[in-house]
Order: structure tokens, then sequence, then C-alpha cells
């Protein structure tokens, strides 16, 4: 494993995530800076993050969705991405499931899920500068009522740790 950071930033307003989302309640990025040689694609990283999430998280997301069907709440249904990370061809304005994607471009990715009680969108952005190449993982969030308030509430602790571990797994992937 190559010397990495992991640092968290704000997003800036000009970023492509905030494009006709409106209003936000939560926001935040967090980065992994490497040195490498070279840049990954979108779809190289993806691959990676997806193996980078580990058993505790999937079991964690699981027990969420389970909870959730019980509130008549979308679930992402994103099990495929999990049984098969090496998928590649995703495009913009496909759908997963419940999430859709908002873009896909070689270095970039924004997804979105909007549900009664909170939407959200979280981007993967890849840049270089030198001999570092950033990873960014951006999270925005619309929250539309009490359930939401009080959800966000108890995984924002989960989702700060999650997005933290596995930036930090992504580093020995890279």
């Amino acid at each position: 494993m190559g010397i990495f950071q992991i640092k968290e930033q704000l997003i800036p307003r000009n970023d492509k995530i905030f494009v006709s989302f409106g209003e936000t309640n939560y926001e935040d990025r967090f980065c992994l800076i490497l040195e490498t040689k070279t840049i990954s694609d979108i779809d190289f990283v993806i691959a990676k993050l997806i193996k980078s999430i580990p058993y505790w998280v999937i079991s964690l997301l699981n027990l969420r969705n389970k909870i959730g069907i019980i509130f008549g709440l979308k679930t992402g249904k994103i099990e495929n991405f999990y049984n098969n990370p090496q998928i590649s061809n995703l495009k913009t304005s496909q759908s997963i499931g419940d999430i859709v994607i908002i873009l896909k471009e070689k270095y970039h990715l924004i997804i979105e899920l909007k549900d009664k009680h909170l939407d959200f969108r979280f981007s993967i952005l890849i840049g270089q500068e030198n001999s570092l190449t950033k990873v960014s993982l951006s999270t925005i969030v619309k929250i539309n009522n009490f359930f939401g308030t009080l959800y966000f509430f108890i995984i924002t602790p989960f989702h700060r740790l999650i997005i933290k571990n596995i930036l930090k797994k992504l580093s020995s992937e890279m």
C-alpha cells in the first residue's frame, strides 16, 4: 500500500452534483489522495469501490432495506451491484433499481435516489495533478419530512464511517 491521505473537503458550489437538485440539508465530500503513475477511469474505480465495501456494510444495507420495505421506502435495489462488481456499461439516464445515473463521464459519476423521506445524490470524481490522483466521494441530501430527519440523524454517523472505511480500502486497490 502506497502513501495516501483521506481528507474531508467542501464541495465546490459549481460541482455538477448540485445541478437541478434544489436545496440541500446535508453535504459532504471525502477525498482519497494518493500517488499513482496513471489516472484510472470511472469504470475501474467503480469496480474497485464495490470490491472495497466491507461485508459489515453490506449487512447493514440489507438490514436497512428490510426495515425500509416495511415503511414503504425505496431500497435502492442495489444487490446486483454487490454481486457483479464488473459493471462497466453504466450510462447516463440508466436506472439500477431505484437508483438513477444522472451523469456518467470518463472520470465522473453521479447517481440519485428520490424517495418520500429524503432525496440524495452521490458522486465519484477522479482527478490527477502531477503524480497525485484524487478520488472524491460526495454526498448531498434533501430531507423531505420528519421521518427523513429521523432516518438521516440515525444513519449520518454510519455514512461518514463507511465512506472513510471504503476510501481506506480503495487506497490498497489502486
